[in-house]
């Protein structure tokens, strides 16, 4: 009878204290839970979203078990790209989204890597990190197994050396390096151990000094004496990765094989190869005919292939959402004398059908958008509707702006100057071929012509960030978490920053910097949609739409997952016995 109190008591002390535990472990988590949460309503979001053939985020395919094939090594994964990358090198200027895909995780390794379904970082290179708790000391203690491909440990002497190779003026890389301007300085504290100091709180501080998208690159390789030795290193990249570099026939392809050296968890696929086939049929032809393994269709391609019962039986057809999903939009250069007026590029915009083009020529497989910031996001306001299409309203504007026809030669003009302009985009992209129609011919309508100027990518990518250009078509993604700081701020216009139309507002500066310094979520948050409602006012792009990202993949290929943050190649394999590359 005395016991029965006594052991209530006991355990109602013990329930409490569980509580208190939990409680405190969900507050510690609470920043990557948000976000964790965000993604798990974006899956929501992705089943009503018009997306054909829709395949849920889990393995696709067989369900057989990465850790189980270890019997199962081998075979090649052959990429079919549209564009060939002008370099190799991460830290340059000219690298691109293709350079990304091909050598970051790859061939070179950061110091934390996102985890694909948790949407966190975690330790790669470093196996632990601390921050301080102002935020301004971050630590990151190095792996004692870890090496690069020919053998040599990897230091923090590695990790300095690439840290002040991509902050030195005279390297090509002020693109890269506009990222670590809140970095002060690092600190070598021993051979395994560096510490970042930050000017101020920035809340993507562990992503930069972790050196996420960039890589740990060997010193030993890269120092130079002369800076124009790093910048002419365009090809041969050396790093730590699960890859190594092979060769690069300029023209056709680049050839990767398994890093038979490496410190971790080796690859099943032994070699990647990335082919360059700039044209979309042709693409087809060579997935069709074997000769490529994987292709990245265009959107009305994919349509039309899904509805054929027997492409879709013999391919395996991916279309999904992820954070980094880009959205696609044209740029008004507000250096010209025609896009430094709000009003005129508001009335670009509202003389476009946005809906039509989703409807058209995304088969209704995307979304149009009203800012920056990845749709299925918190930052993106839901509340902001689109411009309406109205090219009467489009006239009025332009008439009220000063741009009318004066002397009766059916093109609009002011101060005597026609409003006459050339709209670049990359050459044998179909999508952005088609848009260029689209512009010219809504333009001729109000009396704006239009001059189509189609450029390899390679030139395209030297003139935008060169901002030799008066509109142009392209696309934003890959960003994770989204700073729109580089695009949008006033102080990267030019200079390797990112805001190539020149785009200048007082209040956009002030919101993005506060954003920058904001670490509580929910008033980040606040200040991203304050920013996504100021920019679509202004309107230094017309924003079009953003799709899901398309792949088409021969079925031989098993543990095809669509985590969070879309595929990993790395961890898919070849049953023996289906494997087509013997060596």
């Amino acid at each position: 009878m005395n016991g029965l109190p006594g052991t209530g008591t006991k355990a109602f002390f013990l329930l409490f204290l569980l509580i208190i535990i939990i409680l405190l472990q969900l507050l510690s988590q609470n920043q990557f839970s948000r976000f964790s949460q965000r993604l798990n309503s974006l899956e929501k979001i992705i089943s009503i979203a018009p997306v054909q053939n829709q395949i849920p985020a889990k393995q696709v395919g067989n369900e057989s078990s990465f850790a189980k094939a270890t019997e199962d090594e081998g075979d090649w994964l052959v990429w079919a790209l549209a564009v060939e990358p002008k370099t190799l090198n991460l830290i340059s200027s000219d690298q691109d989204i293709y350079t990304t895909w091909m050598v970051f995780e790859t061939v070179f390794e950061p110091l934390m890597a996102y985890d694909y379904d948790e949407v966190k970082l975690k330790p790669c290179l470093a196996k632990s990190c601390q921050v301080s708790d102002d935020g301004l000391e971050i630590t990151y203690t190095l792996r004692d197994d870890i090496h690069f491909s020919d053998g040599v440990p990897i230091t923090a002497d590695d990790v300095i050396f690439t840290y002040q190779t991509l902050i030195n003026p005279k390297i090509d890389a002020q693109l890269v390096a506009q990222s670590y301007v809140d970095v002060d300085r690092v600190e070598r504290i021993d051979d395994k151990t560096v510490k970042f100091y930050m000017k101020r709180p920035y809340f993507l501080a562990q992503e930069v000094t972790s050196l996420w998208q960039v890589g740990v690159f060997p010193k030993h390789i890269y120092q130079f004496k002369d800076p124009q030795e790093f910048n002419k290193r365009i090809s041969n990249p050396i790093g730590s990765g699960p890859y190594v570099f092979e060769k690069w026939d300029t023209g056709d392809k680049v050839t990767f094989r398994r890093n038979e050296n490496y410190w971790g968890t080796k690859p099943k696929i032994k070699k990647v190869i990335y082919k360059f086939i700039i044209n979309d049929k042709a693409r087809l032809q060579a997935l069709r005919s074997g000769d490529v393994d994987m292709m990245i269709p265009a959107p009305e391609q994919y349509a039309e292939l899904i509805k054929d019962k027997n492409f879709t039986k013999d391919f395996r057809c991916v279309a999904y959402w992820s954070p980094g999903t880009p959205y696609f939009y044209i740029g008004w250069n507000e250096d010209t004398p025609f896009f430094a007026d709000r009003q005129v590029r508001l009335a670009m915009t509202e003389m476009l059908d946005r809906k039509g083009m989703v409807k058209h020529l995304l088969k209704d497989s995307g979304q149009e958008i009203t800012g920056p910031y990845q749709i299925l996001t918190r930052e993106n306001d839901p509340n902001i509707q689109p411009w309406p299409y109205d090219p009467n309203k489009t006239a009025q504007l332009l008439d009220e702006a000063g741009w009318k026809d004066h002397d009766g030669d059916g093109i609009r003009d002011k101060n005597g100057v026609p409003f006459r302009f050339k709209f670049a985009y990359a050459a044998d992209n179909g999508l952005y071929q088609n848009i260029a129609n689209v512009l010219k011919d809504s333009a001729a309508k109000v009396g704006i012509e239009v001059i189509a100027d189609p450029v390899e990518w390679s030139v395209l990518i030297t003139r935008i960030n060169d901002r030799k250009f008066e509109s142009m078509i392209m696309g934003w993604g890959g960003q994770i978490i989204e700073d729109q700081y580089q695009i949008f701020h006033s102080s990267q216009i030019g200079k390797g920053g990112s805001n190539y139309v020149g785009f200048k507002n007082a209040e956009a500066d002030k919101v993005l910097e506060q954003i920058r310094r904001t670490m509580d979520e929910e008033k980040r948050i606040e200040l991203s949609r304050k920013f996504h409602s100021i920019v679509h006012y202004e309107q230094p792009y017309t924003f079009l739409f953003s799709r899901p990202t398309y792949r088409i993949i021969l079925p031989r290929f098993e543990n095809v997952i669509i985590h969070k943050l879309g595929l990993k190649e790395e961890e898919w394999y070849v049953p023996k016995d289906k494997q087509k590359y013997k060596n």
